[in-house]
């Protein structure tokens, strides 16, 4: 079986935390964790990553070399291999209060989406609804376009490209069971990408505030998806996702031990002392919330 390797960067990395994360993911679809494993599509094949001494191993079924110049910057980008965060790590080191909340994640990668349309999409499902039946929708959405592949255990799916959702009707959708108004928001999506009216991968060429604009001008999509739309699709965080009810909860339960009103002021209040980092500590404060509220599933 052929296998390709990503050097591991010198900043603090680890991939064992990016499995944690993983496996609570209680309804798989996307990916995997299995043993040291993770499973999952990188561009159209399925791979499997293992951390091996220094270095991300990649290997597959249909793994071929000429594959390795298209999925070298593609895991990369996934698994967060060319984002450093040691300038926000010393700032937090620095504070003690800010550093009980991030020294659990320290080395924790800022994994991405393969493309802004997977972001978005999944963002749009996860609307006004609580994670673990986002987690349930986004697994019955990919499991309508594609039949899937067993790995670790479970049924494997890719995420569907625009063309295959927008060649859907509503009615397709409606097992989803989020509102009518997000399934008709995403099959415009769908369908103004695949027509080229919308080109949401030229989003990565602009200024994050350009890009956050661009996603705002979309009509249905609002202050807490675009802002979660960059660190997903870009791994930046420069808006603070202060209406997010989670991370409201997570605010109050780790800085003010779940005393006082849980309310998008006082995320605003309690992370935006910590400037241009604001975004990026929310984003580490949900990722704790997540580890330390949800049980692995497997």
């Amino acid at each position: 079986m052929v296998e390709q390797y990503l050097e591991l960067p010198s900043f603090p990395y680890r991939f064992d935390l990016l499995l944690d994360i993983a496996r609570r993911n209680a309804y798989p679809a996307r990916m995997i964790a299995a043993d040291d494993s993770l499973w999952r599509f990188i561009g159209g094949k399925l791979l499997r990553l293992r951390q091996d001494g220094d270095f991300i191993v990649l290997t597959g079924p249909a793994l071929q070399n000429s594959d390795y110049p298209r999925l070298h910057d593609l895991a990369r980008q996934i698994l967060g291999l060319d984002r450093d965060l040691s300038d926000f790590h010393a700032i937090a080191r620095r504070d003690a209060r800010l550093w009980r909340q991030i020294e659990p994640l320290y080395g924790l990668p800022l994994s991405c989406a393969e493309s802004v349309f997977e972001a978005l999409i999944t963002l749009i499902i996860e609307q006004h609804i609580s994670w673990e039946n986002a987690l349930r929708s986004q697994r019955k959405l990919m499991r309508i376009l594609d039949s899937g592949v067993m790995a670790g255990g479970h049924k494997i799916h890719d995420f569907p490209t625009p063309g295959q959702l927008a060649a859907l009707e509503a009615k397709h959708l409606k097992p989803l069971k989020i509102t009518n108004g997000r399934i008709n928001l995403m099959l415009s999506i769908a369908r103004d990408a695949r027509d080229g009216i919308l080109d949401l991968e030229g989003l990565r060429r602009l200024e994050p505030s350009e890009a956050y604009a661009r996603l705002m001008s979309i009509k249905g999509v609002g202050h807490w998806t675009a802002s979660n739309v960059l660190g997903r699709a870009f791994g930046k965080h420069p808006y603070v996702s202060h209406n997010d009810v989670a991370l409201q909860s997570a605010v109050n339960h780790y800085f003010y031990q779940g005393a006082g009103e849980k309310s998008a002021q006082q995320v605003v209040e309690t992370l935006e002392e910590y400037g241009e980092y604001a975004g990026l500590l929310g984003h580490f404060i949900l990722s704790r919330w997540v580890l330390d509220k949800y049980p692995a599933a497997y």
